[in-house]
C-alpha cells in the first residue's frame, strides 16, 4: 500500500521546482543579453564605427556629412582621390575655371590624367560628375593631346563633347565614341581584335588602346583603360582613375581577361 508524501517532501519539490525555473530564466536572459550584446557590435560595426573615408576625412578635420554618399565610397575605394573629395566644398573654385594642359603634354609621351583632378573632376558629365563617371573622355583627352598637341582639349572639353553628342549613356560612355566619336575630333577610331599581336602594332605605329575593362584589377563594375606601349614585360597602363596602376606593367593575360572591347585610337 502506498503512503502519502509528507509534508516535507511537498515542500522540497515545490522549492526544486522553483530553483529550476529562475535557472532556465537566468540562461534565457544571458541568451538574451548575449543576442543583444551582438546586434549592438553590428549595429556599431555598420553605423556608428567610421568607415576608411570618413575616418581619413575626420583625421584631416573634416565632416563626412557634408559629402555625398558616392564621394565617400570613391575614397573608400581609392585613398588617391582624398584631395579630390576633400576638396568638394570648395569646388567652387574650379568649376568652370579657365584649364591649362600646357604643363601637362610633351611631345611623343602619352599624358597620364586623372578624371578627378580638381581642375575638371567637379564639373558635370551628363548626370554625373567627370570625377566619379568621366573615365572615357578622360582616356580620349589623353590620346588627343597625345596625338595632336591641342591643349584645350581637355577632359572638361571632352566630356562636353561627349555629352553633346549623346555618348553619355545611362550605362556610360557608348563604345561608338571611340570610333564616330573619333571622327568628329578628326582622328581614327577603329575596334581592335582581342589579340596581343594585334595590340602591339597599333602600339607599334604611334597609334593609342582604349580597353574597356570589367570587373577586376581596375574596377568593380566597368570602366576605361588606356595603353601606351609595351616591352617584353608587358604593356604600359595609363588608368585615369588611379596613378599606382598607371605605375607598373601588365602582362597580357592578366588584361586580356578583364577586356571586354578595344580601339586603336590615332590620325
Amino acid at each position: 500500500m502506498r503512503q502519502g508524501k509528507s509534508v516535507e517532501r511537498i515542500g522540497y519539490g515545490r522549492e526544486r521546482k522553483r530553483m529550476l525555473s529562475k535557472r532556465r530564466k537566468a540562461r534565457r536572459w544571458r541568451k538574451i543579453q548575449r543576442l543583444c550584446a551582438l546586434l549592438l557590435a553590428l549595429w556599431a560595426l555598420l553605423v556608428v564605427l567610421p568607415s576608411a573615408a570618413r575616418a581619413l576625412l575626420q583625421f584631416g578635420g573634416l565632416s563626412p556629412e557634408d559629402y555625398p554618399q558616392e564621394l565617400l565610397e570613391l575614397l573608400e575605394k581609392n585613398e588617391e582621390t582624398y584631395d579630390f573629395v576633400s576638396g568638394y566644398p570648395e569646388r567652387a573654385d574650379f568649376m568652370g575655371k579657365e584649364i591649362d594642359l600646357s604643363k601637362d603634354y610633351e611631345p611623343g609621351n602619352v599624358p597620364l590624367l586623372m578624371q578627378w583632378d580638381r581642375r575638371w573632376g567637379y564639373d558635370s558629365y551628363g548626370d554625373d560628375m567627370i570625377g566619379l563617371a568621366g573615365c572615357g573622355p578622360t582616356c580620349m583627352a589623353m590620346a588627343y593631346l597625345y596625338l595632336t598637341g591641342d591643349v584645350s582639349m581637355n577632359p572638361r572639353a571632352m566630356a562636353e563633347y561627349a555629352d553633346s553628342q549623346g555618348y553619355d549613356t545611362e550605362a556610360g560612355t557608348s563604345w561608338s565614341f571611340f570610333t564616330e566619336g573619333a571622327a568628329g575630333l578628326g582622328l581614327f577610331g577603329s575596334e581592335l581584335p582581342l589579340s596581343e599581336g594585334a595590340m602591339q602594332d597599333a602600339l607599334d605605329q604611334g597609334k593609342v588602346v582604349v580597353c574597356s575593362m570589367g570587373p577586376g584589377d581596375f574596377t568593380t563594375s566597368g570602366h576605361f583603360i588606356l595603353l601606351r606601349g609595351y616591352d617584353g614585360n608587358g604593356f604600359y597602363v595609363n588608368d585615369p582613375n588611379r596613378r599606382a596602376n598607371s605605375g607598373k606593367q601588365w602582362d597580357y593575360d592578366t588584361l586580356s581577361s578583364q577586356i571586354k572591347c578595344l580601339w586603336c585610337i590615332g590620325k
